[in-house]
């Protein structure tokens, strides 16, 4: 059974379906700029200039407008995932080019930053699907092995980081997932602790029924022939007439002489007084309930130990090794082992500017609409894009910062003082 597990698992990114379409068309959503494309830019296995010069342009970096020059390797990466996921809705771009001297203004603010970038080179483009788990995305990233995949799974809009670089992955998966992706055992990836991957890591693996099944989903959906993917829209749709309108023909128009008798005869039958309704024989009357305190019968034996308060419980051991005993000399009841959640990664050089992508989380809750794009938020601007911008320098913005705890400091609040001392 494990040696038919493993084979319906197997397959490289040679066996997936979209690598080998020759036309292709792709839909974009830019969520900082909110500008969206629908085109065609791969006619007969060939890239169309026209199509890849508005895309240079959508994803370009949107804090100075200055126009990308993307790889189309990552394009390409970008449109498989999303035709092999079967993904409806338009790819969502968080982030895709970034301008050297963007680059540059974040090194010198934020500081520790990468000279290159893969954002710089073009190569790298921060992505999700509305309508597919971050998580199953990820997975999708791990199997192609063209670059590397960065996972964000609580950063104020989740998104997964896609490369044409060195394979790689941060933070790095398990070896279980890495065995399911891959049980013949060959990939560039290294497990999160260490080491290749085994046939005895597959038999482990194996195993775990609600990864497996996720992951053979996962590879099902990767593999399977697509239908022809009609995307949404994000403009919203009106009503369409199933049918036109017609005139309605009205027994009586204006000119007649009058209503037939058959007709007077119908307004008599409704103003006709109607049929006597029904009424109570007597007036409801309150309900006698009985208390709801019950008695309940303590033994002889028990009185003093009722009377006693109750003796602390105690938990059942989490440890499956070592069971936690009563005083009774019962082992508690074990618990299973504590669920493990993939940490999103600290900073990194590739998206030390993640607050930019949305600066204040809790807007939507503070504003009369839900939405992100409620008129209050729009007009934010992060203190980063304003000196690019030339509204407000960072320095300005720090002298800003200064002044203001001087001003707290120097009123009397003892407690204020002291702790700007």
């Amino acid at each position: 059974m494990v040696a038919a597990a493993v084979l319906a698992l197997s397959g490289g990114s040679t066996d997936l379906v979209a690598a080998g379409a020759r036309n292709r068309t792709i839909s974009l959503y830019t969520v900082n700029a909110k500008e969206t494309l629908t085109i065609q830019y791969m006619k007969d296995g060939k890239y169309v200039p026209e199509a890849m010069d508005k895309i240079n342009w959508l994803l370009r970096d949107w804090r100075r407008d200055e126009k990308a020059k993307m790889e189309p390797a990552i394009i390409d990466l970008v449109w498989e995932i999303h035709n092999e996921l079967g993904s409806k809705e338009p790819v969502h771009v968080i982030s895709a080019y970034r301008s050297r001297a963007t680059n540059d203004m974040l090194r010198r603010t934020v500081g520790g930053q990468a000279s290159e970038s893969r954002h710089i080179l073009g190569k790298a483009m921060d992505v999700m699907f509305p309508d597919v788990p971050l998580k199953r995305l990820r997975y999708a990233g791990l199997v192609h092995e063209r670059g590397g995949v960065g996972y964000y799974p609580s950063s104020g809009i989740p998104f997964v980081h896609l490369d044409t670089d060195r394979v790689r992955a941060w933070p790095r998966a398990s070896r279980q997932e890495l065995a399911l992706l891959f049980p013949n055992g060959r990939t560039q990836h290294v497990p999160a602790d260490g080491g290749a991957l085994t046939p005895a890591d597959v038999r482990v693996a194996m195993a775990n029924t609600e990864l497996k099944s996720e992951i053979s989903d996962l590879r099902r959906q990767m593999t399977e022939p697509k239908a022809p993917v009609q995307m949404a829209s994000l403009l919203p749709s009106l009503p369409k007439l199933l049918s036109a309108p017609k005139p309605v023909e009205r027994p009586m128009a204006l000119g007649n002489k009058g209503p037939t008798e058959e007709e007077r005869a119908r307004v008599s039958a409704i103003a006709a007084p109607q049929a006597p309704q029904p009424r109570l024989m007597t007036e409801p009357a309150p309900v006698q309930r009985a208390s709801a305190r019950v008695e309940v019968p303590v033994p002889s034996g028990m009185l003093d130990k009722a009377s006693a308060p109750p003796a602390p419980k105690k938990l059942a051991a989490a440890d499956l090794r070592q069971p936690e005993t009563n005083a009774a000399g019962n082992a508690g009841v074990v618990l299973p082992p504590q669920a493990v959640f993939v940490a999103q990664p600290a900073f990194d050089d590739e998206h030390f500017e993640e607050l930019s992508f949305n600066m204040l989380p809790a807007g939507p809750l503070l504003t009369p609409t839900a939405s992100r794009d409620d008129a209050v938020l729009v007009q934010l601007v992060h203190p980063f894009a304003q000196e690019l911008k030339g509204e407000m320098t960072i320095a300005s913005f720090i002298d800003g910062e200064m002044e203001a705890a001087r001003k707290i400091a120097g009123t009397p609040n003892t407690r204020v003082s002291a702790r700007n001392k």
